[in-house]
């Protein structure tokens, strides 16, 4: 069997939770190249989860580790500039960040 091939039931679902929201979140991979879509490679380890509706085997992020503070983020409350950053680390060095990026991660917070 090809890697292309793997059908939705052969992927071992797992769960993880962003220790922010406390969101629990399905993922079938942790890593940067899901061997079910070889076409994309994330620069950060990522869990990923396998697009059910898609029949090409794309992969959704769902969440991943802060660089700085190693906090579990899921991607509502996290953000990816040049490296995943937990929107708590955000928003205690928002000098270092775009003022569009630290408004984004500051209006996903208060909606929280």
């Amino acid at each position: 069997m090809t890697e292309a091939t793997i059908t939705s039931q052969e992927v071992k679902r797992d769960t993880v939770t962003c220790q922010l929201c406390l969101t629990q979140l399905p993922y079938d991979f942790y890593g940067k190249k899901a061997p079910y879509c070889p076409g994309v490679v994330y620069l950060d380890d990522t869990y990923l989860f396998r697009d059910p509706y898609s029949p090409e085997a794309r992969v959704l992020p769902v969440a991943g580790s802060c660089d700085l503070c190693s906090t579990i983020a899921c991607i509502n409350c996290s953000v990816f500039y040049t490296k995943r950053f937990c929107g708590k680390c955000v928003l205690e060095n928002s000098i270092y960040f775009p003022v569009q990026i630290v408004n984004s991660i500051r209006d996903k917070v208060t909606q929280t």
